[in-house]
């Protein structure tokens, strides 16, 4: 089966060359979501590596188009923020300063995630352009769910089994107390993640009318499967909030906006009076903010424990306070690249939340530059919500569900994925815009 996976992948990369901006687009996506296992045999380069170069390699000869519309939107400065953290953490990282390790974080860190939003405003300059992602993700999540379930009937996944032979302790969960499905990955957050960021995005297809509405209650089943299954509170909490977040964004009138809200308060507390199963459900997603919470998982007495061993490791040095200990500090001084067995520090408890590992491995300075690419993106696409409210509600909801689930949990894999929609976005708003400019104003 490895075999399979990797010439899969190869395929890939070769119909780079071959299929449309829009369709290299859709592959990158799917990637995310079968192949996140897959690892070629050099140096550790994973699937989404060879297929981003793919990419890349065969974007090259229009570099001069593509580089007159980044020249000309939110994504340059974006685009230098994202240079300047690099720099930093490689001169910051004593991991970092051989050639295979700068180049694999350059790989992974760089060219995979941060880039991803520049892939997407690349390939998918029109609104429509979005319609190969939706038909190849409807088919890959159609496969994603039957291996899911198959999963949970099983109580293994076969692609995890197959595919990861290194597998931890930490995401055996057969014999847990706490069964969670993984399906095509190794972490059963980023299944959770992938379903609520599948349900946004096919939700906004059928509200465009590039799906019916047969294939809208399909998906939106299949990624209600995957968010129940995965057995997280954190993903039931940010597809509860994403829906809330869709609901208000795709609103004109600020009444409609606040009736929604209301109501949508209104029913969660009616749903926690009148019907049990629906308050032993909600009662339990709201034990993440419980300190005294002893529900099997995160809470928030252990990431304030977190939070705490962070500062520790940070404030022993004003140098270390700005600049971090450096790239990969948690996985191999803290000894947390093999999981808790062998962790120095056992109270870190896996660092949950991107705000924990950028704080200690990047410092201040470091998070200071993630935030301020995560504000850009966010003013922009609020800025611009005139130009298109269900293209709006996308970007502002894909951009929520992408600071939930990392702040909560962690990234994981959720930046790339998510990074490729909020490209569509902004390119889209940044086209109406020109276009709205270009217009000749009426004189009085």
């Amino acid at each position: 089966m490895t075999a399979f996976f990797i010439a899969l992948t190869l395929l890939c990369f070769v119909l780079m060359f071959i299929v449309s901006r829009e369709y290299k687009l859709a592959i990158m996506f799917v990637a995310t979501m079968l192949l996140s296992l897959v690892i070629l045999p050099f140096k550790g380069i994973t699937a989404l590596m060879v297929i981003t170069l793919g990419f890349l390699l065969s974007e090259a000869m229009y570099f001069r188009g593509h580089w007159r519309r980044l020249k000309l939107s939110v994504l340059l400065p974006y685009l230098i923020l994202v240079a300047v953290s690099f720099v930093l953490a490689a001169v910051a990282s004593p991991h970092l300063h051989n050639v295979n390790d700068l180049g694999y974080f350059a790989l992974s860190e760089v060219m995979v995630k941060q880039l991803a939003i520049i892939y997407g405003f690349m390939a998918l300059r029109r609104r429509r352009s979005i319609r190969p992602l939706l038909l190849v993700s409807f088919g890959a999540l159609i496969l994603m769910t039957v291996i899911g379930y198959a999963n949970f009937v099983s109580g293994s996944s076969f692609m995890v089994e197959e595919l990861y032979s290194g597998i931890l302790s930490e995401y055996d969960f057969i014999h847990t107390e706490r069964f969670r499905v993984q399906a095509t990955f190794l972490n059963p957050f980023d299944y959770g993640f992938m379903c609520v960021l599948l349900a946004v995005l096919h939700l906004y297809g059928y509200l465009q009318k590039m799906e019916d509405v047969k294939l809208l209650a399909v998906a939106q089943a299949c990624c209600l499967f995957g968010v129940f299954t995965c057995n997280c509170r954190t993903i039931l909490f940010c597809y509860a909030v994403c829906a809330l977040v869709f609901a208000i964004a795709i609103q004109k009138q600020r009444t409609r906006k606040l009736y929604l809200l209301l109501g949508a308060v209104a029913l969660g507390f009616a749903l926690i009076l009148f019907v049990p199963g629906a308050r032993r459900l909600i009662l339990s997603v709201l034990t993440i903010f419980d300190p005294t919470s002893v529900t099997k998982g995160s809470s928030l007495a252990m990431r304030l424990v977190q939070l705490t061993s962070v500062i520790f490791y940070i404030s022993a040095s004003p140098l270390y306070l700005l600049f971090g200990r450096g790239v990969h500090f948690f996985e191999l001084d803290l000894g947390w690249e093999n999981g808790s067995v062998l962790a120095a520090d056992s109270e870190l408890y896996g660092l949950e939340g991107i705000y924990l590992n950028l704080l200690l491995e990047r410092g201040v300075l470091g998070f200071a530059l993630y935030l301020a690419m995560m504000v850009l993106i966010a003013v922009f696409i609020i800025r611009h919500r005139k130009l298109g409210r269900k293209l709006y509600a996308l970007g502002i909801t894909v951009f929520a569900l992408y600071i939930l689930f990392s702040f909560m949990t962690g990234e994981l894999l959720s930046a790339t994925p998510s990074f490729y929609i909020l490209g569509y976005v902004i390119a889209n708003q940044t086209l109406r815009q020109h276009i709205i400019r270009r217009r000749p104003r009426c004189r009085a």
